[in-house]
């Protein structure tokens, strides 16, 4: 057993909430089952030394649960107006492993001509979804055919201020960030971020 990361998922004045996969029998909610109201846990702000990177255009790649900690901050930047489009690619195996929903929508209707939803299923079909798994060509369809920031596309002059959050394990950064270069996006996953 190794402890697991969890999200913060919305924040209010003086609360915030915490989303996590519960494990029918397992163990990857034990520490929170064992917190206690009104008990303290650690959480993790902004690295010292890192400020928010500008860029108009902001892609989030979502691997399941990691959408707890995409859909907040696309809505943080849907918030402050100096990102013109917003596109959160949302990775899945099935509907049933999806929620949010409403919250969603809601943005979606919010911010209609700004924020783009996409959601790929790898193990069911569905209307109005990729199917399949993310890889290069996908990316390309998503993010560079929706915003037309292909190397000959009508926004090619604006590939340079794009930036990518990519949320799931280390691991599926790692290949995120090599399939993200193989499209001539050569950033970590975590270009929101820079040096101050």
């Amino acid at each position: 057993y190794k402890p697991k990361s969890y999200s913060m998922s919305a924040a209010r004045p003086g609360e915030f909430d915490i989303t996590f996969k519960v494990y029918p029998d397992g163990r990857a909610s034990g520490y929170l089952d064992r917190v206690e109201i009104g008990q303290s846990i650690t959480v993790f702000g902004l690295p010292k030394g890192k400020v928010r990177q500008e860029g108009s255009h902001v892609g989030f790649i979502a691997y399941g649960v990691g959408i707890t900690e995409a859909l907040p901050i696309a809505a943080a930047e849907l918030q402050k107006n100096d990102s013109s489009k917003v596109l959160l690619l949302w990775a899945s195996k099935t509907t049933g492993d999806t929620f949010w929903h409403e919250e969603i929508m809601r943005l979606q209707e919010e911010y209609e001509a700004r924020f783009d939803f996409k959601e790929i299923l790898s193990r069911e079909k569905k209307e109005n979804a990729l199917h399949g798994r993310i890889n290069p060509s996908v990316l390309r369809e998503v993010f560079d055919g929706t915003w037309g920031t292909e190397p000959e596309g009508e926004m090619a002059h604006m590939r340079a201020d794009v930036r990518f959050l990519v949320v799931g394990t280390k691991e599926m950064m790692r290949e995120t960030d090599k399939l993200l270069a193989s499209i001539g996006y050569e950033q970590p996953t975590h270009a929101l971020l820079g040096r101050s």
